[in-house]
């Protein structure tokens, strides 16, 4: 796939002439001038979201896609348990099979990504979108399977088969979002995760229509048939491959971290946001049993929470690049995620709030919700532009092994979120559980605000240093 590499304004651009408002033909025979910082507006202006039908199409088919898939993921969730355990599987099997798919991710998505640049981001959306509405369909067939050990093998098989498809689209789909909107990637990625919010909203309940309206088949085989027919979108709005390039050693700096820690403290921040996200799944719904709640009023509050971050994530995206202080949002998004877990139950230290009151548990759930946005959609681009600070080439071969690395540590995020969750509740009671999640972001923060100071400090030295060569190095290309 011929991908366009992004311009970042505030860097200057190794190509002179492609990035100057004015070409150089027009007034000069020799080489234009060196660029300064006041064309970026013009470059800003030309890399616009909407400033192509092409990329209008892109936006919209990505965003299809995030809501596909993450509404595929969630539809399981009102029915599935009660009917695996008709079926033969017991309790602990029924987690496995929901707690396979991200494990999984986590394990094949940096692969993708490495493998990336030679397969190349068109093939592995088409491929992954494949697998993934293929065993969505079949995974509705699984109810006519003989019960016990069968069911479950094939429960496994085909959320295996998910999950791979699941890794190769999301990969793709991140690389080939950061090479086209290079300039806008955090205003663009806010937008992606509205739809991946949407889909964990709409998700439950239109599984449990779907599942009251036709039975256990109808929810999987419509909604791997919607992502389906995303298919020829994809086939027809995105280019061939044409640009496919082999994985050179720069890419391994970016995964194994050698010259790169910023983007390891990234990756926890990633991984953390992942643990937040599950961490109320299997113990929410009982807790609020004390509050005179059902599974309906409980599904709003997953509702309220799931709102905010979609409403509040293109405006973090947006402010993110207009003023590239990534790391610090992400530091006061999670100084507001930690105040809303320790609101939520509430806290057993905080004894001057008013206990087991629903409006609380609402301001809180919101809280989360938009706290989470700011906690977790500035990290792609922060990845993005500590990959450009170290001399990464900006082309699909970094995009691609990035974007693995967020979906490995989201997934590897929610595969412990809920297992930290039900380990901390069977020690402490659900307000302690909260407290130490509290404590593990809390301790997790800290490290991120000193190793950014220190950074900042790093890179005020470099610019000092730079600038006192510059003269020198002026006089002596005057002289040569």
């Amino acid at each position: 796939m011929s991908t366009r590499r992004p311009s970042y304004s505030r860097v200057p651009s190794v190509s002179f002439s492609k990035h100057s408002s004015i070409s150089s033909d027009d007034f000069y025979e020799e080489p234009a001038p060196e660029p300064t910082r006041s064309t970026s507006g013009a470059q800003d202006n030309k890399d616009g979201i909407w400033n192509t039908t092409r990329r209008k199409l892109t936006l919209v088919s990505m965003c299809l896609i995030y809501f596909a898939a993450t509404a595929s993921f969630a539809i399981l969730s009102p029915f599935f348990p009660g009917e695996a355990q008709e079926m033969g599987a017991s309790g602990t099997m029924v987690g496995l099979i929901f707690g396979i798919y991200p494990l999984v991710v986590f394990v094949v998505a940096p692969l993708i990504g490495v493998l990336l640049p030679t397969i190349g981001p068109r093939f592995t959306l088409t491929a992954g979108l494949f697998l993934c509405a293929g065993s969505q369909i079949l995974f509705g067939f699984v109810s006519m399977l003989p019960k016990g050990v069968v069911f479950v093998v094939f429960c496994f098989v085909l959320r295996i088969v998910m999950a791979l498809g699941g890794a190769a689209a999301d990969t793709a789909s991140f690389a080939i979002v950061a090479g086209e909107f290079g300039t806008n990637i955090g205003t663009v990625t806010g937008a992606m995760e509205t739809f991946t919010g949407l889909g964990f909203m709409l998700g439950p309940p239109l599984g449990g229509v779907l599942y009251s309206a036709g039975g256990f088949k109808l929810p999987f085989i419509v909604m791997g048939s919607l992502v389906l027919s995303i298919l020829p979108v994809v086939l027809v709005i995105l280019p061939n491959d044409e640009s496919k390039c082999h994985w050179t050693k720069e890419g391994w700096v970016v995964i194994a971290g050698n010259k790169n820690s910023r983007n390891s403290m990234i990756g926890l921040s990633i991984l953390v946001s992942g643990i937040v996200l599950g961490f109320l799944d299997p113990t929410f719904a009982p807790y609020m049993k004390k509050f005179g709640l059902g599974p309906s009023k409980v599904g709003l509050l997953f509702l309220l929470c799931a709102g905010c971050y979609a409403v509040s994530a293109p405006l973090v995206g947006w402010i993110c690049d207009k003023t590239g202080k990534t790391r610090v949002v992400i530091i006061i998004g999670a100084i507001f995620v930690i105040i809303g877990i320790l609101l939520l139950a509430p806290a057993p230290f905080i004894t001057f709030l008013p206990q087991r009151q629903v409006w609380l548990v609402c301001v809180s759930m919101g809280l989360l919700g938009a706290a989470v946005s700011a906690y977790q959609v500035p990290c792609m681009p922060d990845m993005l532009e500590t990959a450009r600070d170290h001399g990464m080439p900006q082309d699909i071969s970094t995009h691609g092994v990035l974007s693995g690395i967020f979906n490995a540590m989201a997934s590897i995020g929610a595969f412990l979120g809920p297992t930290v969750s039900g380990l901390t509740e069977n020690y402490l009671t659900f307000e302690w559980s909260t407290v130490v999640l509290a404590g593990i972001l809390g301790v997790q923060i800290i490290v991120l605000a000193i190793f950014t100071l220190f950074d900042q400090g790093r890179k005020r030295i470099r610019k000092y240093s730079t600038r006192g060569k510059e003269p020198f190095e002026r006089d002596n290309h005057i002289q040569v």
